[in-house]
Formats: C-alpha cells, structure tokens, sequence
C-alpha cells in the first residue's frame, strides 16, 4: 500500500505551515526572554571630568557613541580641574557618581576619609605639566628664586612645583606660590601677576599663545610622570557594579579607537576642547592612551603622601594604606592583563 497516496493532498501543507509556525515561534519567544546587550535597559551614572585633553578617551566614548553602546546613560559635567571634580563628588551635591582625577587630590583626601577608590588609569604623560614662565623675568630654573609661581594647590600643580624646585636644588620658601584656577593661569602670567605658572594642557597651550614670543618653558620633562584616574565612591561600586563595568568596557572601547584612528580621535578631542587641530596633533604625542591599574600608581600615591607629611600639608604622619583605595573587579573583568596591582 502506497501511504502517501491515502494521505489528502492538503495535509503535507498544513504540515509545512504548522512547522514554520513553531520555529517562528521559538525564535520569538528566545529572542524577547534573552535579550541581547543593547536591548537591555541603559544604566544612568553622572561623571564629572575635567575640561583637558587627559580625558580623550572620555570625549571619544562620547562622539562615538560607546557609552550607549555599552547600555549606559551618562551624563557629563565639566570641570576646571580633577581636584574640583572629586571634591563635587566627594561632597555629594551633584550627583557626580564618577570623577577624573590625578594622584595628588586622592592623596590628600586619603588623609581625611577611605569611601572612595580607584578602579581605572587612563592616561599617563611625562610632558602634561608645565613650567611656563615669562622670559622677561626668567629665562632658566634658577631665575624662579625670589620670583611669584601660580599653579592651582591642591593639585599636582602644587606636588610637582615642589619636585621641579628640589630637582633644581631650590627651597621651596625661595619662591612664592600663589594659589590660582587652572583656567586663570594664562592671564595671570600675561599679566605679570605672576612671573611662572605650572599647569598642564590645554591652559599651557593656551599661556603660550598670549604670551607669543615672551613665552618660555622650562625643561621638566624627566620629573613626574602624571596619571589620570576614575575614581567612584564605595557607594557607588557596591550599588552599580553593573554601571561601572559598562563604563571601563566603554572607555576601553575609546582607548583601541584612539590607537587605530589617530588623526580622527586628534580632531574629535581638538573640536570637543576648541583648540586648533595643528596644536592638537603637536600635544598628542605627549600621552599613553590606555586604561589599566598598574602596581606604579601606589608607589606614586606613597610618594606624594610623604611629600605631603614632610611638609605638613596633613595632619597625620600615618600614611594610608592605598592597597584599601583600589576597586579592581571592574577592569579584572574587563581586561584582566591590564592589572597588575599585587594585593
């Protein structure tokens, strides 16, 4: 007996039908229970970041879209220096959950409270900070003595003032440091309020263009090597790890961009600071572009901390254990071989 041929005609169709049915089906039932990375909700975090082209990386997640891509709604605030924004952070009244900041602020905070930490370095140069000065008034390092030097204190403008006039053999109470904003340097010293400043990019780019001719900087290179940081509160990494994971994958996301496409991360950060491009392309090659949490940031936070005890600019002689100032799940999860922090 030939079975098909006692089967309807129909049958086979309605087979075909049903079939395509149920895999359809399937496909959407799998594909509203698992939804995959960008379908999932975006993650809100506020980062306040300082307005400088340290935190490149920062402005290429924005232009390029890596923060939403990596299912985070940021939200920026600029500030005038690293310092400004930890303390915003650190003083919880607007909503900073993550700042940039240097070493020297997280050191001199370290002194007085433990509920933050690091959980990523993202740029390091030897030329950032500057020696500029007035080349009426001085024309070499031994010129500084007697003379007013502005940099803004509390940051690492005040720690490597300091490293720069021991390098030369000069006591810090030969100079006259004056206190001043970061983006008021450059007036200052065209002004003659002050005969020197220490500031790092784009206000150093900036002095040199109103002072012209008058402008000299001081060689400096082989003193410090600066680091940006992300710092977050311990509040923040125990209640958004999620957050903070999102956030390191973007940045590490920018940092790969920024090493493929050098000329456009030069005009996307050139744009985003208002600095000429030609500037831009010159200042590039002062820094290293990635994001890590290297053994180096503790020696240099133990650094700075007996600096800051032997001059008393804290009133502990106990240094922090900065082994307790350091969130390393985030980038262990991310990019494990980027950490090298022996615990």
């Amino acid at each position: 007996m030939n079975i098909k041929h006692d089967i309807p005609p129909w049958f086979w169709g309605a087979v075909t039908f049903f079939t395509g049915a149920l895999i359809l089906s399937g496909y959407f039932w799998t594909t509203q229970t698992q939804p995959s990375p960008t379908e999932e909700p975006l993650l809100k975090a506020t980062l306040g970041v300082e307005a400088s082209l340290l935190p490149a990386a920062v402005w290429i997640s924005e232009e390029k879209g890596y923060f939403q891509e990596y299912g985070l709604d940021l939200t920026i605030k600029e500030f005038d220096s690293g310092r400004q924004s930890l303390m915003a952070m650190l003083e919880g009244n607007q909503g900073i959950d993550i700042s940039t900041v240097a070493p020297t602020p997280i050191m001199l905070n370290s002194f007085e409270r433990s509920d933050f930490s690091v959980f990523g370095t993202f740029v390091s140069s030897y030329e950032d900070v500057k020696v500029i000065a007035r080349n009426d008034r001085v024309t070499s390092a031994e010129d500084l003595r007697g003379k007013k030097v502005g940099t803004p204190m509390g940051t690492t403008g005040q720690f490597f003032l300091d490293a720069f006039l021991t390098n030369n053999a000069i006591l810090s109470s030969e100079v006259e440091a004056i206190d001043i904003a970061p983006s008021d340097l450059p007036d200052a010293l065209a002004k003659g309020r002050v005969d020197a400043i220490v500031i790092w990019e784009p206000h150093g780019t900036n002095a040199v263009s109103l002072l012209g001719d008058m402008a000299i900087r001081l060689p400096s290179s082989d003193i410090y090597n600066e680091t940006f940081n992300f710092v977050s509160t311990n509040a923040f990494l125990k209640s958004e790890p999620e957050a903070v994971k999102r956030f390191v994958q973007a940045v590490d996301a920018a940092t790969e961009f920024i090493k493929q496409h050098k000329e456009e991360s030069q005009e996307i950060v050139a744009t985003r600071l208002n600095l000429d491009t030609e500037s831009m392309i010159t200042l590039w090659e002062e820094f290293t572009f990635d994001i890590t949490l290297e053994q180096s940031l503790i020696r240099v936070l133990e650094a700075e901390a007996r600096w800051a005890i032997n001059n008393d600019l804290v009133e502990s002689e106990q240094m922090p254990n900065y082994l307790d100032y350091i969130y390393l799940h985030a980038l262990e999860e991310v990019k494990p071989e980027a950490v090298t922090i022996i615990r």
